[in-house]
């Protein structure tokens, strides 16, 4: 069993939930192709492919912080 004192506790549910948050909101932003290829580390012909192979989706004509992190997190890496 593991103790901690109620305010510890207090202290790391209120961070889960502030990341909770970011990454959500992070979720939610669509990015231009290019933002896209600086985050994945990508050129933009690869990018390019990619979508063509439906392995990263595309709104709008940007990119979802969804689909880049689900790109990043197939290849072990993470954002």
């Amino acid at each position: 069993m593991i103790t901690m004192d109620e305010s510890r506790l207090s202290e790391l549910l209120a961070e889960a939930a502030r990341r909770g948050a970011e990454q959500a909101i992070s979720d939610l932003t669509l990015y231009t192709k290019q933002q896209a290829c600086e985050m994945l580390g990508i050129s933009y012909n690869t990018l390019q492919r990619r979508i063509v192979e439906r392995k990263i989706r595309i709104v709008d004509g940007r990119i979802p912080g969804e689909a880049i992190r689900q790109y990043l997190s197939e290849r072990g890496r993470n954002v």
